[in-house]
């Protein structure tokens, strides 16, 4: 949805600087994310969602070569959206989609996105393979944010964390993510934990306490809790969110 953001930023007045971060594709599985949180007016939902699903008709058939997952919220404010973009470098904004770009030439996909829309943000993230793991085929996800005061230590607890998750190859670990710095009361980090559907979150799950407390003890396992959370901001430290993926709202040309 590269295009987008580049439309978004000529016909909404919401501009957002794009911070200097260096990219960490050197890394084996890494990438970067442009996720654009929209929030859909109270009334207007479901036209937002037609119109979303109309750019994705347009752009199968005209063979566009961008694409994106949506994400709806499943907690919280229902009217919000997250429209999730994969990238490796900077350079791929500057690539063209003239199939995409004839989509949003249409006034009837563009009204049907903006008019239906009452603001949009975007954040961009870079994923940390060294702390991740491999998740498929899922289609709810939580997202774990986390504001940082102590950003070493943060990073130090959480790398040992995730060693003896992997070590106990853990099937359901989460991937991690650092954001590219933006707003005061934005995440620094978050986590992204999966689900193959909604009733895949009644499971069972040994969790990273139940990994921490199987290698090192109870009483050592919380005390490395305890630490990490001193690392936290004081105010707005931790919040989740559970987002819900909407396929028809989305596109990949693997999908066609």
């Amino acid at each position: 949805m590269k295009n987008t953001t580049k439309i978004l930023t000529a016909a909404v007045a919401l501009a957002c600087a794009m911070p200097l971060a260096a990219d960490n594709h050197e890394e084996e599985d890494g990438y970067n994310l442009a996720i654009h949180h929209i929030k859909a007016k109270l009334s207007h939902v479901q036209q937002f969602q037609a119109g979303l699903e109309a750019l994705s008709d347009c752009m199968a058939e005209n063979g566009s070569e961008d694409s994106y997952s949506v994400w709806r919220a499943f907690n919280g404010d229902r009217t919000q959206f997250h429209i999730v973009d994969q990238f490796d470098t900077w350079t791929d904004f500057d690539q063209d989609d003239e199939a995409g770009d004839s989509c949003w030439g249409t006034a009837e996909i563009y009204a049907g996105v903006f008019d239906n829309m009452a603001s949009w943000e975007t954040s961009y993230a870079e994923k940390l393979p060294a702390w991740s793991g491999n998740a498929e085929d899922y289609t709810v996800v939580h997202l774990h944010n986390f504001r940082v005061d102590e950003g070493d230590d943060f990073r130090a607890l959480v790398g040992e964390m995730m060693g003896y998750m992997k070590d106990a190859e853990y099937e359901h670990q989460p991937d991690w993510f650092d954001v590219m710095p933006g707003g005061y009361w934005e995440a620094d980090f978050f986590a992204v934990s999966h689900f193959a559907n909604v009733a895949a979150m009644d499971e069972e799950r040994l969790g990273v306490t139940g990994v921490l407390r199987e290698a090192l003890g109870e009483e050592r396992a919380d005390q490395m809790w305890e630490d990490w959370g001193d690392t936290l901001a004081e105010m707005r430290g931790y919040w989740r969110e559970t987002l819900v993926l909407q396929p028809s709202m989305g596109y990949s040309p693997s999908d066609d």
